[in-house]
């Protein structure tokens, strides 16, 4: 390996993200009943995992290619959307325990169950949302980036 050689993961914009979205993912399983009402967001945390994983582990050759990377990842608003998208898996996952507080892990009640499935439906559907548009986002980064890389 090359002594200059770099992950964008020292880039720092994944780890709170990758933080966020494996606490919710885990808070999610740990509802049982719960799984089913929400499954389509424990579908979209985990398609997002991979192309977020594979942002930080590209591999960088030299300084200078580090340097007008992090540039090009703030300009083009991938680090905000990353940043954006793990505020708003915290900002879940805060609603998540609010809507579920009347529900052990073993069971959902029914209160709990509306309260997820219905009455907050529109912030689930936002939600999802969010996520995916910061996978599309995350994804162009991740071919953008490849190309630089490959190219410099």
């Amino acid at each position: 390996m090359d002594p200059f050689s770099i992950t964008a993961g020292a880039l720092g914009i994944t780890e709170f993200t990758l933080s966020s979205i494996g606490y919710l993912h885990g808070l999610i399983k740990g509802l049982d009943e719960a799984e089913d009402v929400i499954q389509d967001v424990t579908s979209d945390l985990e398609a997002i995992q991979l192309p977020l994983a594979a942002l930080e582990n590209l591999q960088i050759s030299d300084s200078t290619t580090y340097v007008a990377a992090k540039e090009d990842l703030k300009k083009t608003g991938v680090t905000e959307a990353v940043n954006k998208c793990g505020q708003a898996c915290a900002d879940f996952s805060k609603m998540l325990k609010q809507w579920t507080r009347h529900s052990s892990t073993m069971k959902l009640s029914l209160r709990d169950r509306l309260s997820v499935g219905l009455w907050n439906k529109e912030r689930v559907r936002t939600f999802r949302t969010q996520v995916r548009s910061c996978r599309a986002i995350v994804q162009f980064a991740i071919e953008s980036a490849q190309l630089y890389v490959i190219w410099i």
